[in-house]
């Protein structure tokens, strides 16, 4: 299948053997169990997606490149933020969230424009591959897709909201020059680190031209 892939998208491949190079064992084990992966930031070479192979443990993450007719689905954040965890503190979290960013203006600033986000991390890969990848002292891990300047001051008042919720909250926004923390940018309105595919930047406005 044809795959436009950006990080933090969910994939579903053919199996283990789809990534071609050598695996740890607890790779293997994981995608033979969860043929499920996580898009990275990476450079992309053509044919190829950087993607992150979770492991049972938290230390257990691989880096590695699928080719892209081994992906069967891809599932992205935005479309997870209406389902909801097994464990009832993040389920009750997340639903608090939709709460929350419902009554936000859109990414251009407009009252009625849909904010688009959704769940990343442990949760998102749960939501997506039906495989229990939580516990109970998981935090919720949130994208927020950000093409516009968002204000210091909005992100501080979403900070301030998500910190009053039954677990902990870790957002990030999606810049036009990568991902940067949500409390971060609250914090200092800039400059802030952003996550890149060619590594973290120091960048004093995410949403100025490179």
């Amino acid at each position: 299948m044809a795959v436009t892939a950006r990080p933090h998208d969910l994939l579903r491949l053919t199996g283990a053997a789809a990534l071609g190079a050598a695996l740890p064992a607890w790779a293997r084990a994981s995608l033979a169990a969860c043929p499920w992966v996580v898009v990275r930031r990476a450079p992309r070479p053509p044919g190829l997606i950087p993607v992150g192979v979770r492991g049972s443990a938290r230390g257990q993450r691989h880096a590695a490149l699928v080719p892209t007719g081994a992906v069967t689905l891809r599932v992205t954040p935005e479309e997870l933020n209406w389902r909801r965890p097994g464990l009832p503190r993040l389920a009750v979290t997340l639903s608090a969230v939709a709460l929350v960013l419902s009554g936000e203006p859109g990414p251009a600033g407009e009252p009625d424009a849909r904010v688009s986000w959704g769940p990343i991390g442990s949760v998102g890969f749960e939501l997506a591959s039906g495989h229990r990848a939580t516990h109970p002292g998981s935090d919720l891990d949130l994208l927020l897709r950000a093409p516009h300047r968002v204000e210091p001051a909005m992100a501080a008042r979403l900070v301030s909201a998500f910190s009053a919720l039954p677990c902990a909250v870790d957002c990030q926004l999606e810049t036009p020059r990568g991902g940067i923390s949500l409390a971060e940018w609250a914090r200092t309105g800039g400059p802030v680190l952003a996550r890149t595919g060619r590594g973290p930047q120091l960048v004093d406005d995410p949403w100025a031209r490179a």
